[in-house]
């Protein structure tokens, strides 16, 4: 059996209609967790792959969230909901229009490839002065809905059924699927909104390789949990160092093998013990430490002057 590491990522495939927060409880009281975290909310009617970090692992919750995601959705035409998507409130119903697919697909090629600020559906937990949009929106109080720069870096036609068009998307962090739906309605001059949403993939991370939440436990997850090390490969390098008590005391380290924003530094066994910035050149300082085992702390860096090369 693979050894239970104490720090892990897990990859969850989450159900339609529970929550991504929901779904931590669930994994923290099955598993009897401490501290546990994920890289991105999921609305309650998507679905799919959600990157949980256990531990210290969720020290490195913000470097996945930047990472690009992607999607399958479909959007139903000529019907528009209050919150952008099927679980929401019929607001409008457009004369059905004879589309061609290749209409379709101009309309998805507008924002292929394309950075572009979109408005942020009025049924989402950003804040307007203290308060969640979506609370302004139940309370019937207007408010003026923000904008967000998003990246759709690509955006494909899977199939166009009648009124129902299924598209993949590759998007950046903080994109809305469901006001993407609304922008592409847009420019078909009709309304839409958002059926189905399936993430699929996120920073390395594939849905193939993750759990059901029905079948969490104690041995499916040491089968299929992934160690930092390992889960960090497709967002920064990993630098093997044997000296560990100079990165434990937070010292610059000078590594000519890369050159990459950031590094992970593990000790000879990969368990991680600090990341580290590249300040300048060659130079890196630490960034933020980990606790790998009982006996080694490391809190974040002072930055002190000596240096070891790697």
């Amino acid at each position: 059996m693979k050894r239970m590491l104490k720090d892990y990522i897990l990859l969850i495939d989450k159900p339609s209609f529970m929550t991504s927060q929901d779904c931590l409880v669930v994994i923290k009281k099955r598993l009897k967790l401490n501290k546990i975290g994920h890289t991105g909310t999921l609305d309650p009617l998507a679905t799919g792959l959600m990157v949980v970090l256990v531990n210290e692992a969720t020290k490195i919750s913000d470097f996945i969230l930047k990472s690009d995601k992607v999607y399958i959705a479909k959007m139903q035409l000529f019907l528009k909901t209050d919150t952008g998507d099927i679980t929401g409130k019929i607001i409008e119903s457009k004369p059905h229009l004879d589309l061609k697919e290749s209409e379709i697909v101009k309309a998805l090629e507008f924002y292929n490839n394309r950075q572009y600020e979109q408005i942020i559906p009025a049924y989402a937990a950003v804040k307007i002065n203290g308060k969640k949009l979506y609370e302004y929106a139940r309370e019937n109080i207007p408010v003026e809905l923000p904008k967000r720069k998003v990246y759709i870096k690509s955006l494909k036609l899977i199939s166009f059924n009648n009124d129902l068009v299924t598209f993949e998307v590759v998007c950046s962090k903080g994109t809305y699927v469901r006001a993407l739906v609304t922008d592409i309605a847009r420019i078909l001059h009709t309304s839409a909104t958002l059926t189905y949403l399936r993430r699929i993939h996120q920073s390395g991370f594939d849905l193939s390789n993750a759990l059901n939440l029905d079948v969490i436990n104690e041995e499916t997850v040491s089968k299929n949990h992934i160690s930092i090390y390992d889960g960090v490969k497709n967002i920064m390098p990993a630098i093997v160092v044997d000296n560990s008590k100079s990165v434990i005391d937070c010292k610059p380290l000078v590594i000519d093998s890369t050159n990459e924003p950031y590094v992970l530094v593990v000790n000879s066994e990969h368990l991680p013990l600090a990341i580290y910035r590249n300040q300048k050149n060659n130079l890196y300082v630490s960034q933020r430490g980990f606790k790998c085992n009982e006996d080694i702390k490391i809190e974040k860096s002072k930055y002190s002057k000596s240096k070891i090369d790697v």
